[in-house]
């Protein structure tokens, strides 16, 4: 199944992370909160808030807060790239890191590093990574084909280019701004679980 990871942007308030969140929870498979202004406290509060709202523990990922993922049984946590997270491989989380070449992805491969699934971006130019170049969909490819467990494709996705990450054999596609920054998250969420869902059925009848 190809999944739809959104994320928080570090642009907006608990409030409006909050209230973006429970409207788009039931497009996406993750919600990650990646804020890394925020206190370990505030993000237990927020996340806290998210379930007694009704969000599934299993369909949210914190980023580099362990503790905070036991604590609220979450689905997972997101580690930076340099992260050394042997220690939690034996948890009952789903380990995610973020890469950016084929070298460093086979490293923190599933057999490896004991990541479960990997981030690899900014595939496409994004406002978030200003005057960095993209590193494309060949890079991409080579990632996938690099490593044994699952790759996220991340930076400047769009409903229109999901198909294209997908080709490359990724897993699915990670979307920040896309989402949380639209006039309309609901609807963004939306193209892109639709899109995800046509890759699904093209592969399903090769």
């Amino acid at each position: 199944m190809l999944e739809l990871h959104a994320l928080s942007t570090g642009r907006q308030s608990l409030e409006k992370w909050l209230n973006i969140s429970l409207k788009i929870h039931n497009y996406v498979n993750y919600l990650h909160l990646r804020e890394k202004n925020w206190t370990t406290h505030q993000k237990l509060e927020a996340i806290e808030q998210l379930l007694k709202a009704g969000v599934p523990e299993k369909k949210i990922i914190v980023n580099n807060e362990p503790m905070v993922a036991e604590k609220l049984h979450l689905a997972g946590v997101h580690f930076p790239e340099r992260t050394n997270i042997e220690l939690y491989k034996k948890r009952d989380w789903r380990l995610g890191r973020s890469v950016h070449d084929s070298i460093t992805a086979k490293e923190k491969d599933t057999t490896k590093d004991g990541a479960d699934y990997l981030f690899f971006g900014h595939v496409f130019e994004t406002e978030s990574k200003p005057g960095l170049p993209a590193r494309g969909l060949v890079h991409l490819k080579n990632v996938v084909e690099s490593v044994s467990c699952p790759v996220i494709a991340i930076g400047g996705i769009t409903p229109k280019n999901v198909a294209s990450c997908i080709a490359t054999g990724a897993a699915g596609v990670a979307v920040m701004s896309g989402i949380y920054d639209a006039n309309d998250p609901i609807s963004k969420a939306k193209a892109y679980q639709r899109a995800l869902e046509k890759d699904e059925k093209h592969e399903e009848k090769l």
